[in-house]
């Protein structure tokens, strides 16, 4: 019976979310009925699944039905063998329709995409690198140094906890908030410690050529600091992950799972009262979150602002003390801290202390350690299974050495000839965006000629650097892993610590370029299209103009876009945070931008949920004003095959992922969700309605008022 009492308000609430008025109600005999047909008769349309259990009904409400105007085809519970494909009706899952049909996500993964697919590739040819004695520089030796440490379980499980213990002790045996001030001013009693703030130079955002030591809060464990005032179907998923990991660990040294839930709620409380006075997703993905976060301060003023709590101790024990200014990105948050940083809330502060950290060494110490770690990935992220161990070092190796893992990559795979094509590709859709700012008629001309200033301005990173960070300093050999870690970030803090008050060397690269992914970096005014991304269906030897166009050219053209959509078009030439508009010029730029969001939050992704228009609006703006530029090259030139073009987009843009994933993805990530990348950005130009004779009876159509044209 209270299944299907369940099942009444639920179909009820379902009801109202869509819009329907019906009668819900509930016979004798305790069958659920909607306006007197039995709910089993009307559940498909509604996006209802029943579930038999126990002799039970209980309703259960489909996430993955209901999508408006097209359905969610990253989902594959959306994806049937018989479904009836056209491209004016869904243009991006009649490309993709066999690919997803046949796409499973593989064990431990929680996507299968296009450049998961690419990332393959390059980690094939880079994993062999790991496993090759005849190799014998010295990225070789750091990079398969730590590999074999990752992959020697025998030691790890001989080790157990014992690298973790002295940590662990010193926190269990703080007494005091001196004791507690003295561990998390010193960098080696602290390190992996969340000690609730944390430290390192950034570009500032006011002189692009100089650093500023920023300070900021620690992560949260529910991540959006939204979720501690009403939490969603994501706080719920990332509060339970973390949990079955903090009494995965804290049982091994005799807590009990009693005491673990009282101490973790704990933890949770104490995240919530900072959360209250800390920024949002939803902030960071807002066009204005540089100027909430862009906080001057002096020491004094920040040694005030911490109150209680050691800011200045930890900076000076940290080796950040001599800085001559600090951005403080959450001062509220800051100040927080400090009130909470108290005797009366020690053992809370203690307890913050342990859990974070045996949650964090958890997947660097020995197999029931590492064990637990997935199962935690697993409740998050609606994965299953354990990726394959040696995948996960080589993964686990890129992160912790990247320039040594990318150099060795290149010592074996020469990309020179390759850097001088990406190199001239990034000139000529440059080129073509010039001609195309040119014919913004809504921008003035003052407007319009600083515009083209910043694109002539474009620094072109293409596939790899020629200036490299210095690891000559480091050895790795034969340590075990948290010790080879230790070292790995040691050298990292003091390398950071280097740039205190210092200029910018803006030849050397600070990301992975073996990631399937590219890049603008605004405050350097750089494009990045780097060699992790270049492969197969993107770039490769041979391919035509079209699927090179629709392919990494489509990335290049979004790159470039990304210096005029709504974050980036406030920085100028130089990379400095500058407004360079006239008022009335980014006033119109902004009612263009509002279009945008409005148009994507009429789209509903699932049954009650609808996209949110500002928090994609940049990727989606660059989006747009990359397939316009493209278009324009494809106007140029010589019986261009635009079916081809608009299909090589739509499979750039495939892409599978978990259902926990895509909610994520969905209120945490400032890009589109991969189906409505397709659909939405082919939906403005008149070139994909004339190539399909898309009318006004089809999915696809929009007419021309509605458009978007943000550039």
């Amino acid at each position: 019976m209270r299944r299907r009492l369940i099942a009444l308000m639920l179909a009820g609430a379902m009801l109202v979310l869509s819009g329907c008025s019906a009668n819900v109600a509930m016979d004798k005999n305790g069958k659920v009925t909607i306006d007197g047909v039995p709910i089993e008769d009307v559940a498909g349309e509604l996006g209802i699944n029943l579930s038999e259990e126990d002799g039970s009904t209980e309703l259960k409400k489909d996430p993955a039905l209901g999508g408006s105007p097209w359905i969610d085809s990253d989902l594959k519970s959306n994806i049937k063998e018989d479904m009836d494909l056209s491209p004016g009706d869904d243009f991006h899952l009649y490309v993709n329709h066999e690919w997803l049909l046949k796409s499973e996500i593989r064990t431990g993964k929680t996507s299968e995409n296009t450049f998961t697919g690419i990332q393959d590739k390059v980690n094939e040819k880079a994993l062999a690198l790991l496993e090759d004695d005849t190799l014998d520089s010295h990225d070789a030796r750091l990079v398969q140094s730590l590999y074999k440490a990752i992959l020697d379980w025998d030691a790890r499980d001989k080790a157990g906890l014992d690298p973790v213990m002295d940590t662990v002790r010193d926190i269990e045996g703080i007494e005091s908030l001196k004791d507690m001030s003295d561990l998390i001013c010193d960098p080696d009693r602290s390190m992996f410690v969340p000690t609730l703030t944390d430290y390192g130079n950034m570009v500032s955002y006011d002189d692009s050529d100089s650093y500023i030591c920023a300070v900021a809060k620690d992560s949260l464990m529910l991540g959006d600091a939204a979720e501690y005032g009403r939490r969603t179907e994501l706080g719920e998923n990332a509060y339970k992950s973390n949990l079955y990991l903090a009494k995965a660990m804290l049982t091994r040294l005799d807590y009990t799972e009693s005491k673990i839930d009282e101490m973790f709620d704990d933890v949770i409380s104490l995240e919530g009262k900072i959360a209250e006075k800390s920024y949002t997703s939803a902030d960071r993905m807002s066009p204005d979150y540089v100027d909430k976060i862009n906080n001057v301060y002096s020491r004094e003023e920040l040694k005030e602002l911490a109150g209680a709590y050691p800011l200045a101790d930890c900076l000076e024990g940290l080796g950040y003390g001599d800085a001559d200014r600090y951005l403080v990105m959450e001062p509220e948050a800051i100040k927080r801290i400090g009130e909470l940083y108290t005797e009366d809330n020690l053992e809370t502060l203690k307890n913050y202390m342990l859990i974070r950290y045996m949650i964090n060494v958890s997947p660097n110490l020995d197999s029931e350690a590492y064990d637990a770690y997935v199962k935690s990935g697993n409740i998050m992220n609606g994965s299953s299974g354990r990726e394959d161990d040696k995948k996960v070092a080589f993964n686990r190796v890129r992160r912790s050495l990247t320039t040594p893992m990318d150099r060795l990559y290149l010592e074996k795979y020469d990309a020179s000839m390759m850097k001088k094509q990406i190199t001239g590709i990034c000139e000529d859709v440059i080129e073509i965006y010039r001609e195309m700012l040119a014919e913004e008629d809504w921008l003035s001309k003052e407007t319009g000629e600083k515009a083209i200033e910043k694109l002539d301005a474009i620094t072109i990173n293409a596939v790899y650097p020629d200036k490299w960070l210095d690891y000559s300093g480091m050895d790795l050999k034969d340590k075990p892993l948290f010790e080879a870690l230790r070292i790995i970030t040691e050298f990292n803090r003091k390398e950071d610590c280097s740039h205190t008050n210092g200029r910018v060397d803006r030849d050397i690269w600070t990301f992975d370029i073996l990631e399937a992914n590219a890049y603008y970096n605004p405050q350097d005014n750089s494009i990045n299209i780097i060699l992790g991304v270049l492969d197969e269906p993107v770039y490769y030897e041979g391919i035509s103009k079209e699927a090179l166009l629709g392919g990494i050219g489509a990335a290049i053209g979004h790159e470039i876009s990304h210096a005029f959509d709504t974050k980036g078009a406030q920085y100028d030439k130089d990379g400095n945070y500058v407004n360079w508009w006239r008022e009335e010029d980014y006033k119109a730029f902004k009612e263009r931008a509002d279009k945008l969001i409005k148009y994507y939050d009429g789209i509903t992704v699932w049954t009650g949920q609808k996209a949110i228009g500002r928090n994609i609006q940049t990727e989606a703006i660059a989006d747009m004003a990359g397939i316009k530029a493209l278009l324009k090259i494809a106007g140029k030139t010589d019986d261009f095959d635009y079916d081809e073009f608009f299909r090589s987009y739509a499979t750039l843009w495939r892409r599978l992922n978990t259902r926990e994933a895509e909610n994520t993805l969905l209120t945490q990530d400032p890009h589109p969700l991969s189906y409505l990348r397709t659909n939405v950005t082919l939906q403005q130009f008149d070139e994909f309605y004339k190539t399909y004779d898309i009318g006004e009876d089809d999915n696809m159509y929009l007419a021309p008022e509605d458009r978007i044209s943000v550039w």
